[in-house]
């Protein structure tokens, strides 16, 4: 392992610590394990969740049970090996009842935040509207629908290392779990991970 990516595991090692301890907002009271984050600190792209379910707070792991089968799926349509990238979620603890609201973003996103300054992925992949928003408004993207631009390529210049402007791919699929409530999203959602395959 060289200095540079054991620095950024070491980074990502204090995010993970503060995340374990954190009580900004109500949902800590309902973190059974810590969810926070699955990859390597080189990846080159991040693919981006809501939140843990109920299955995922009870194993500390990212995507498992029928939504994680799903993108597993969507990845194998993608020719993406999941070992290959840096899966989180926007929100760190499971919300059992009730929708996640600004409050939660706001306690929560500076984390992923940090996640994405510290991974410097090349291509981030937002699942769903909320993480989409997040990332749209941090890159200074226009506001938009999902179901307006899912699976459209946008891009945004950032800051390299050397200070050197380079373009950053935003992806915004919708989420795995939406196509498990609603089925008409099946085949569609299906298509945007095999136009991804295309144009890789």
């Amino acid at each position: 392992m060289n200095a540079e990516l054991k620095n950024r595991l070491d980074s990502l090692n204090e995010i993970l610590e503060a995340v374990e301890s954190c009580k900004k907002c109500k949902l800590y009271k309902f973190r059974n394990k810590c969810v926070f984050a699955e990859g390597g600190g080189g990846a080159e792209t991040m693919l981006i969740g809501l939140s843990p379910g109920k299955e995922e707070n009870s194993t500390g792991r990212l995507f498992i049970g029928p939504s994680g089968d799903f993108l597993n799926g969507l990845l194998q349509l993608a020719k993406i090996c999941r070992e290959s990238l840096y899966i989180t979620n926007i929100i760190k603890c499971h919300a059992p009842t009730y929708a996640i609201g600004k409050a939660e973003v706001a306690a929560c996103s500076p984390y992923l935040d940090k996640q994405i300054e510290i991974v410097r992925p090349k291509t981030i992949i937002p699942l769903g509207s909320i993480a989409m928003q997040h990332i749209f408004e941090k890159y200074n993207l226009p506001k938009k629908a999902i179901s307006e631009i899912h699976g459209q390529t946008f891009q945004a210049p950032i800051r390299d290392l050397f200070n050197t402007t380079q373009e950053l791919r935003i992806i915004p699929m919708f989420h795995p779990a939406a196509a498990l409530r609603t089925n008409g999203l099946l085949g569609l959602i299906r298509e945007d991970w095999q136009n991804l395959h295309n144009e890789r």
